[in-house]
């Protein structure tokens, strides 16, 4: 990798750029402590000397014997009651004429030089008096050495901080990496089995990680489903299809009479109907999980479900099944009608094709829930796959079907999203040899609406 192209990879990492930002308050707070450390420890060592200055000048003028001319640092003069000197050591260049100053630390300047000096009377009582001197420095070897020492030490440990902020970032930030690596290979592969290797560590980023799991587990259901319904699909329409096809063919080539030439074509006409009858389903769900349906309106469910039943009524008689129905008026839900169409149709169908000789329809309100149900005498379907009966292109063990009534397997699978979109709950209640009952509660809604 050229270095060029590892710059501009650097200047778009977030670790660089927290390190760069992280690296340059760090070095602002060192400059700035240095600095400070700077000027706090030349006001100290200022005050520390004019204190010394005061001290020593204070001890001398109580004690004469202690006088020397010039003492660690000091000068000191003593000075007779008519301003002259009497005897003592001065800095170079400094006045000797200066004013008795009355016991207050000044300061005099000469050949860029600053001194304190500071004037007190012996107290033996007599008129002279003593001045001490001192040059006026901001810092003491000590803590200049040691300000140099900070000095020289800082860019070395500004460098370790640095390094080790980035080694620190680059580490926490590794599940970031691991997921952008991830997502990349699944959209080379197309293997949305991957997931993210974690710790057991529990911080911010380390559940980031589990969620982004979590979502490609929920990626990958949806693949495998979609895939699934695909393959199921394309099963589902290969019968009918090629039903089609020979019974065209039979018809074209082999129909010597009307009769024969009719058969085909009803076999056909069913056929395609039941083809119509997948698609329409398919397209329905297909509309219900791109969420492209009309918006719910208040609708009377005890009118929609009356009007329907006047028409499946004579389903029921051709096929001498007693229709039995309970509705109670004036029973308001939530509603779009032609889902909920959808929905009748599919159980009134599905109650029809496994039903022996009768069906219960009922529509009933009760503590702020509108009811309906749907029950036949049928064979009932068995407990272990009451649970699957809602997946798509699933269907009980063929001997519950009737040979010439043969479904999709979509249609228990439309009704429950159907149930889904109007917020509402829906539950089997089967046992085998005694018939089955769908009941989908709705939320009510209030007549006044």
């Amino acid at each position: 990798m050229s270095f060029g192209k590892k710059m501009s990879i650097l200047k778009t990492s977030i670790i660089f750029r927290v390190t760069l930002w992280y690296s340059i308050f760090i070095s602002l707070l060192v400059l700035f402590m240095l600095v400070s450390a700077f000027m706090v420890s030349g006001s100290f060592a200022d005050a520390k000397h004019r204190r010394e200055l005061e001290r020593s000048a204070r001890e001398i003028s109580h004690d004469k014997e202690d006088y020397e001319s010039f003492d660690d640092g000091i000068y000191y003069a003593i000075y007779q009651s008519d301003g002259s000197v009497s005897k003592g050591a001065f800095p170079k260049g400094f006045q000797k004429d200066l004013a008795y100053n009355g016991g207050q630390i000044k300061e005099y300047s000469v050949n860029g030089k600053t001194y304190y000096y500071f004037d007190v009377k012996f107290s033996n009582g007599g008129s002279s008096w003593l001045r001490a001197m001192m040059q006026k420095t901001s810092l003491n070897d000590d803590v200049m050495l040691l300000f140099i020492v900070m000095v020289l030490v800082s860019p070395v440990l500004l460098t370790v901080i640095i390094w080790g902020g980035y080694a620190i970032l680059k580490r926490a930030f590794r599940p970031v990496e691991q997921m952008s690596q991830t997502a990349l290979a699944i959209q080379r592969e197309g293997d949305f089995s991957k997931r993210i290797v974690l710790g057991p560590k529990d911080d911010e980023l380390h559940r980031l990680g589990q969620t982004f799991n979590h979502m490609l587990d929920s990626v990958e259901a949806s693949f495998e489903r979609e895939k699934q319904f695909n393959n199921d699909v394309s099963h589902e329409l290969r019968t009918p299809v090629a039903v089609i096809l020979s019974e065209s063919q039979y018809g074209s080539d082999y129909a010597d009479t009307l009769d024969e030439a009719k058969e085909s074509h009803q076999i056909i006409n069913r056929q395609a109907k039941r083809m119509r009858e997948l698609i329409d389903q398919i397209m329905d769900l297909s509309k219900i999980d791109s969420g492209r349906i009309q918006a719910l309106s208040g609708l009377n469910l005890s009118d929609l479900v009356a009007g329907r039943l006047q028409e499946f009524q004579k389903l029921c008689q051709e096929k001498s099944v007693t229709l039995e129905s309970v509705i109670v008026p004036n029973c308001m839900i939530q509603g779009n009608e032609l889902l909920l169409l959808r929905l009748l149709d599919n159980l009134l169908s599905n109650a029809l094709k496994f039903t022996k000789d009768r069906i219960e329809v009922k529509v009933e309100a009760a503590d702020g829930w509108t009811y309906l149900k749907v029950k036949d005498n049928g064979p009932g379907i068995p407990q272990e796959d009451q649970a699957k009966i809602w997946n798509r292109f699933y269907q009980v063990d063929s001997s519950r079907h009737k040979t010439e009534a043969s479904g999709s397997g979509l249609g228990l699978s439309l009704v429950k999203e159907i149930v889904n979109v109007h917020q509402g709950q829906i539950y089997l209640a089967s046992q085998i040899g005694q018939g089955s009952q769908f009941q989908v509660a709705f939320p009510s809604l209030s007549i006044d609406h």
